[in-house]
């Protein structure tokens, strides 16, 4: 999956993120908008990584990279594959 992380604000300013700081996915849902606001990550990020720990999220706690970097591989997967249901 490529992610071309360039947008270009016509007539005005802009100082809203569109992407994820944790997994560069787009933002997408008014969810997904919040948590960056909040939490500097999208919303499944911060179910994964930063709800269970707020208060060390908030004091700069991030995930390994190996572990994001794992995370990141499976959201790809998860996302490119077509689910069959059985």
């Amino acid at each position: 999956m490529s992610i071309i992380r360039e947008i270009k604000i016509v007539n005005g300013s802009l100082n809203e993120k569109f992407y994820c700081d944790l997994c560069s996915y787009p933002l997408l849902s008014q969810k997904d908008f919040e948590k960056s606001k909040e939490y500097d990550c999208c919303y499944d990020c911060y179910l994964t990584f930063a709800e269970s720990r707020r208060v060390d999220w908030k004091n700069g706690w991030r995930p390994e990279k190996t572990k994001l970097r794992d995370y990141i591989l499976l959201k790809q997967k998860l996302n490119s594959e077509e689910i069959k249901w059985d």
